[in-house]
């Protein structure tokens, strides 16, 4: 989320609700949006979901810029358990999905070269899936 779009936006609403003379509480009573959203809104400590924005530009009257799509509201980040989580996670699934691949094959590996082609396959995988998750 861009700092400066955000600042805009809090801006943006709060010009627009003393235009109107709604107090917050009216405001948030108005649109069905809690008093704290609307707090944090014109604080900027957020970007609204998409759907928040919308009632609020209908209900104060203001027009989205439709120039520019609304990308802050991005990919939530993940958090540092959600990191482990899924590392940890991600890692005993790709051995328990290698492991099915080597047993459900009477043959494979013929060579130890075959076997060391396929577990750099399987790291080559982990670790770009790792490079996403904690990118």
């Amino acid at each position: 989320m861009e700092h400066k779009n955000v600042q805009e936006l809090a801006r943006l609403v709060r010009q627009h609700r003393l235009q109107k003379k709604f107090t917050q509480q009216e405001l948030a009573e108005c649109t069905g949006i809690s008093l704290r959203s609307i707090q944090r809104i014109e604080n900027a400590e957020v970007w609204p979901r998409t759907y928040t924005l919308k009632t609020l530009a209908t209900q104060l009257g203001f027009e989205l810029d439709q120039k520019e799509p609304i990308k802050h509201i991005a990919a939530r980040k993940l958090n540092q358990h959600q990191k482990l989580v899924l590392t940890f996670g991600l890692a005993f699934l790709l051995i328990l999905l290698a492991c099915a691949f080597v047993f459900q094959s009477p043959t494979f590996p013929e060579t130890q070269f075959e076997l060391s082609l396929y577990v750099a396959g399987v790291i080559v995988v982990y670790t770009i899936f790792m490079l996403i998750i904690w990118r």
